[in-house]
């Protein structure tokens, strides 16, 4: 592992993007996981707090800000993971360009 002050060169840069594509997968995951939990929550608690509006919001509104904050998450983790692409094929077209131009 290298220290800040070191700059990392292209191939180093590769290996660790390489690295991250797990993440999207468990963005994913972890989104997937906030979606059924909500699901247990409206299923479970939703059908006792029926009587009134006010109990009813109170059993659903935690798992609604829940589901909130992993649409916030999820889309964060997205935006990354595009990044991520975006950095990959520039940096395939400098090696591709690199290598065009020394073989000339």
């Amino acid at each position: 592992m290298t220290n800040d002050e070191t700059p990392l060169d292209t191939g180093e840069i590769e290996d660790r993007i390489d690295q991250l594509g797990r993440y999207s997968r468990f963005v994913r995951a972890g989104f997937g996981v906030i979606l059924v939990a909500f699901l247990l929550a409206l299923v479970g608690r939703l059908p006792y707090n029926l009587d009134s509006v006010p109990g009813a919001v109170d059993a659903i509104l935690m798992p609604l800000i829940f589901v909130g904050m992993g649409l916030l998450l999820f889309g964060i983790g997205m935006h990354l993971h595009v990044m991520h692409l975006n950095v990959v094929a520039q940096l395939r077209r400098r090696r591709s360009d690199d290598e065009t131009g020394t073989d000339s």
